[in-house]
């Protein structure tokens, strides 16, 4: 009697969403436009129950109208009782040209989530898809859908990086349209590519990696066009808001979207990755990729046991039942950072703790930042705090079975991964412990602390981290002498604290107790001597013994557990690694160790591109032969070096090949680089490394190269720009490099100014090295000669005769006569009588080995660029990991080099932990190169004329503030400069740092001068003038200038009231009440008499 139930419910017409079920009583129903009514099919579920429709007329047949038609039906039971079923007919609109649906073939995500209503979207697919079919869904047959002006159903030939594809939808009745974009990005190719034609290669290779543009960037304006790939132009901006080639500010709008670029490049042909190996096929830059996957010389999956086993070290020590010995002695304790890990126990098991820690990875993995992310957390919710959990777990397990070795490997993994979190992504502990753990306050007290060491022992100017260290070390052993023990235990402190900006290996890492690495390795060691016979551990105890310079022990425990698993590619890899490092190998071993290095390198190249989508980068970190270990870019840069002096052999990589690898896998691992911490500096290492080998290579090709002066000139540009935008602080071998690709760049083209401009960047930032020695006073004249030759030339083409300017410096003269000695010698051997004074002259050359490039404004190392001033603010810049002098110093890279200025910057310092191969770019004979004549110019590139530049005299203008006699000619200059290009802030700065002294009142007339924006718009730069502005009238005690109040308010706007508290309190002693009451109005954009001020005036007694 109260059943009120539909058994059926039906409409002619389309289909009911969802299926009926008596029991759901609401129901959407789409169709098309042409469909004007639908009948509807009921059924009582009880034949004395009734029904109503709630619609129209209340017939069966439902007349709709274009859009939502809502119908209600109402049941009645026998007894009364009512429920109402409810159904809403969409109609389409025949001028309705929206999809219902979109998506790729291959389920590949959108962002954001389809809606009918928006019509952008992206999605990302692997880089071995060349094609995909778009699959767009109508929700009326009679409606039309393209896709790019084709049958939808044709697969898009897609980019090599981005591709844009329009959906174009229609109405049914052809009224109406709409295009839906679709942005398809597929993968980085994640090592580098050969075009087949050289120019190709040279106009379309990425600065940074040296290889194919990847999304490809332009700067704005800038002449010739600057561009980059994507992720490399980000990151360089990030550090610097300047262009990166030339040193312009950025305008707004800067960065252009090279489509059209990207649509040319993908059509391009280039060569198969595995050309080397004896791949003749030819392919389209898109399709190389996909190519792999079927590429018959590809590097075989599994490898060959017996070029392992047929070895004689194997041989003697593993043939036997006998094994190789170990000297490692070891026993497995409890240390107290571990017992204070060891808080999870409790009624959890071994293997739930197990499963808890590796959940916590994956959050840890899923919540790493990316660069440009905010680095802002909610309690408990960091991936370091998840990392933290995860040691929790593992550590608690141990305290329940400490026999079990896998469990403290895993320990060990996960303490390594709190190393790459901490100096790769930048995620430190909010409350630590370890006293070497500094906020950047705290850092840059310590630099300018050490720096202050170093004027007292005679390092002024910007000594290099060799000198800063020699100059602790002057102060520690005189206050040991002086009896101030504490003192000098401070000065100790700063010594081992700045240690650690020395190695670009992670040396210091593994030996510092307190370090992730240290404790990592440790537990390593616990699960090795738990079970000695495991691979995997002997693998991990092994490599870590060679960071920390034990090369021999580390090959006992490589070559055992490579005896165990003949095939493991990691284990081929740091056995390579480990041979090379030890004394008086044969070429026998020499060899092995190649082949079992490039082994290793290949399995890598083939898993990444084997791997699609999140497979490709699992963001293990640990894994020895990830791309981000240091370890195994180093390795691989010794076998670059191995090929350089020796010939490979068949399938064998050139050394060429492999420093391209490198570049492409160090610059990928730079720009996923959060903070600038170890992991990014020694990435930054590998990648200038190899930049500079691969210089040197190109130098060394036949000149007959069509265009090859072009080309190197346009390396020398990108290396220089990429060491003056470092994150690692100044070190001689750092000056050396800098100097190098200078010198090479202006004997490429000695007329261009820009070239020349470098050369005295680089120059300058000697003299700053060393301003009070002999070669630091030549360094100075040398770049007055330089920025003048590059100002003289603006306007001038760069064909023809070096300039005079150039030809007087003191190592352009040593260049030319090196050429005369090498002639000599030449001749001398033609003839077959050696010439003493000319003996072993060839490939060398003398002169400075000095100069570093400064980096452009808002690059770590920007005061060797600077006035000598102190940093905006007042504070050093964060110091970061550099390496000791290489063995390279006082060769000629291609160029000849000035002379060292001591014996101590000249010699080879190698790092214990590395060999030879590892630690120096290879040293081969190399090409003087020469300056273009008349005749060869045309060949090498056409006539191009120097545009003119502010640039050069800037960095005049502070070559003359060096010495006080030229002050009055840099402050001409540096008003040139302000004409010239007045949104450049260092020319304010400088200029007016050079008046303040002798006229604060011109000082603040400079500063007043810069074309500030809208304090909304304003930056910390901006800032930084108005706090100047503001500091010289109050130390003047100007408080009635007119400037002191717009600029109290502009600088609080931007830096906070908490910057003013002491300025306010200057006022209020002088009762100034009314520039106090006006400045708290302007930043609080309110006016005086508002109500809430007027309240505060008065509590403040200001009223």
């Amino acid at each position: 009697m109260d059943n009120c139930d539909l058994e059926k419910l039906s409409c002619s017409g389309g289909k009911l969403e969802p299926p009926f079920r008596p029991d759901i009583t609401s129901y959407k129903m789409t169709v098309e436009s042409k469909v004007s009514k639908v009948t509807l099919e009921l059924l009582t579920s009880d034949c004395a129950a009734s029904y109503k429709i709630l619609f129209g007329d209340g017939s069966k047949t439902i007349k709709l109208n274009d859009g939502l038609n809502e119908v209600a039906i109402e049941v009645v039971a026998e007894d009364g009782t009512t429920k109402k079923y409810c159904i809403v007919f969409t109609k389409l609109s025949a001028s309705s040209a929206k999809l219902c649906g979109l998506a790729i073939e291959g389920k590949f995500e959108l962002y954001p989530e389809f809606s009918d209503s928006v019509y952008d979207y992206s999605s990302c697919v692997p880089a071995d898809r060349d094609t995909v079919v778009i699959q767009p869904k109508l929700p009326d047959k009679n409606m039309q859908v393209t896709v790019n002006e084709e049958d939808s159903s044709k697969a898009v030939s897609l980019n090599v990086g981005d591709t844009v594809v329009a959906i174009k939808v229609s109405s049914a009745d052809g009224s109406n349209s709409q295009v839906y974009s679709l942005t398809i990005t597929r993968e980085q190719i994640p090592v580098p590519v050969t075009f087949c034609n050289v120019r190709d290669q040279m106009k379309n290779e990425c600065p940074v990696s040296l290889t194919a543009f990847y999304r490809p960037i332009s700067i704005n304006q800038s002449r010739p066009k600057h561009i980059f790939s994507a992720s490399y132009i980000d990151m360089l901006t990030r550090r610097s808001r300047v262009d990166p080639l030339s040193e312009s500010p950025l305008i707004d709008g800067w960065k252009v979207t090279e489509m059209d670029l990207d649509t040319k490049m993908s059509v391009l042909s280039v060569k198969c990755f595995f050309a080397y190996r004896g791949c003749e096929s030819i392919l389209k830059l898109a399709e190389v990729v996909s190519h792999v996957k079927d590429c018959q010389h590809k590097p075989p999956a599994d490898l060959d046991p017996k070029e392992v086993t047929e070895t004689q070290w194997y041989k003697d020590n593993f043939e036997s039942s006998s094994n190789l010995e170990i000297e490692t002695k070891h026993t497995s304790e409890v240390r107290n950072w571990e017992k204070r890990l060891q808080k999870a126990v409790g009624k959890d098991t071994v293997d739930e703790l197990c499963t808890h820690a590796e959940e916590q990875l994956n959050i840890y993995k899923r919540h790493l930042p990316k660069p440009g992310d905010l680095m802002q957390y909610a309690e408990g919710q960091s991936p370091l705090d998840s990392l933290e959990q995860a040691a929790v777990q593992y550590a608690s397990a141990i305290k329940l079975k400490p026999r079990e070795s896998r469990l403290h490997y895993l320990l060990g993994r996960t303490l390594e991964e709190h190393h790459y979190a901490e100096e790769m992504y930048g995620l430190k502990q909010k409350d630590t412990g370890d006293a070497q753990e500094l906020g950047s306050a705290k850092t840059a007290g310590r630099l300018d602390e050490i720096l202050a060491v170093c004027k007292l022992h005679g390092f002024t100017g910007t000594p290099t981290l060799e000198n800063q260290l020699k100059a602790l070390d002057m102060e520690f052993h005189q206050l040991k002498e002086q009896g101030q023990s504490t003192k000098a235990e401070y000065v100790q402190t700063l010594y081992l604290w700045l240690s650690k900006k020395v190695k670009k290996d992670g040396q210091f890492s593994v030996a510092n107790e307190e370090s992730w690495l240290h404790r990592a390795f440790l537990k390593y060691l616990d699960a090795w001597s738990l079970s000695e016979d495991s691979w995997e551990y002997n693998l991990h105890v092994g490599r870590l013994l060679l960071v920390q310079g034990k090369s021999r022990e580390a090959l006992q425990h490589l070559q055992t557990a490579l005896a165990l698993r003949p095939t493991q590619p990691a284990l081929r890899f740091y056995t390579g690694v480990a041979v090379l490092q030890q004394e008086g190998n044969s070429g026998t071993q020499e060899k092995v160790a190649a082949l079992y290095l490039q082994q290793g390198l290949e399995y890598v190249m083939a898993r990444a591109l084997m791997a699609a989508g999140p497979d490709r980068e699992k963001l293990d970190h640990g894994d020895p032969l990830s791309t981000v270990n240091i370890q195994f870019l180093r390795g691989c840069f010794s076998l670059g070096t191995l090929l350089t002096k020796n010939a490979p052999s068949e399938k064998a990589m050139s050394s060429e090949h492999i420093y391209h690898i490198l570049v492409c896998l160090a610059g990928q691992g730079v720009s996923r680089c959060v903070g600038r911490g170890e992991v990014g500096q020694q990435l930054e290492w590998v990648l200038l490394d190899s930049h500079f080998a691969l210089l040197q290579a190109l130098i060394q090709q036949p000149t007959a190269v069509t265009g090859k002066q072009a080309w190197i000139s346009q390396r020398c540009q990108a290396l220089s720009a990429l060491i003056r935008l470092t994150s690692i602080p100044p070190c001689r071998e750092l000056l050396d490099m800098q100097e190098k690709v200078c010198q090479i760049g202006v004997v490429t083209v000695p007329r261009s100014s820009h070239a020349l401009c470098l050369l005295g960047v680089t120059q300058l930032a000697q003299y700053d090295s060393e301003p009070g020695s002999e070669l630091g006073q030549v360094a100075l004249a040398d770049s007055r000669l330089s920025f003048q030759a590059s100002i003289e030339l603006e306007g001038c083409s760069q064909a023809g005769d070096p300039p005079e300017k150039l030809t007087k410096q003191p190592w352009w003269q040593e260049r030319l006569a090196q050429k005369v000695r090498t002639a000599k010698q030449a001749a001398s051997k033609s003839t077959g009588a050696p010439g003493a004074s000319e003996a072993g002259a060839s490939g060398k050359a003398s002169g400075p080995g000095r100069g570093r490039g400064t980096p452009g404004r808002g690059g770590t190392a920007a005061a060797a660029a600077k006035s000598g001033a102190a940093p905006r603010g007042g504070k050093a810049a964060p110091a970061a990991k550099a390496a000791p002098p290489p063995a390279a110093r006082g060769r000629a890279g291609g160029a000849a080099q000035p002379k060292a200025a001591g014996k101590a910057s000249s010699k080879t310092q190698l790092s214990p932990s590395k060999s030879k191969q590892e630690c120096n770019v290879p040293q081969t004979k190399t090409e003087v190169i020469e300056a273009p004549s008349s005749s060869n110019t045309k060949l090498a590139a056409p006539a191009i004329t120097n545009p003119r530049s502010h640039a050069p005299r800037l960095g005049l203008a502070r070559a003359l503030s060096r010495t006080e006699d030229t002050h009055q000619q840099a402050c001409s200059l540096y008003q040139e400069v302000i004409s010239m290009a007045p949104e450049v802030h260092d020319a304010y700065i400088e200029l007016a740092d050079l008046l303040v002294k002798t006229d604060p009142l011109a000082a603040v007339e400079i500063y007043s001068r810069f074309p500030l924006k809208p304090v909304s718009e304003q930056t910390f730069d901006d800032a930084f003038i108005t706090g100047e502005i503001v500091r010289i009238l109050m130390k003047q005690e100007l408080y009635d200038h007119i400037l002191l109040c717009p600029n109290l308010i502009a600088y609080g706007k931007v830096m906070g009231l908490g910057c003013l508290e002491k300025y306010i309190d200057v006022l209020e002693g002088k009762f100034k009440t009314d520039l106090l009451k006006s400045m708290y109005a302007g930043i609080h954009g309110k006016s005086v008499e508002d109500k809430d001020l007027q309240d505060f005036f008065r509590f403040k007694c200001w009223i």
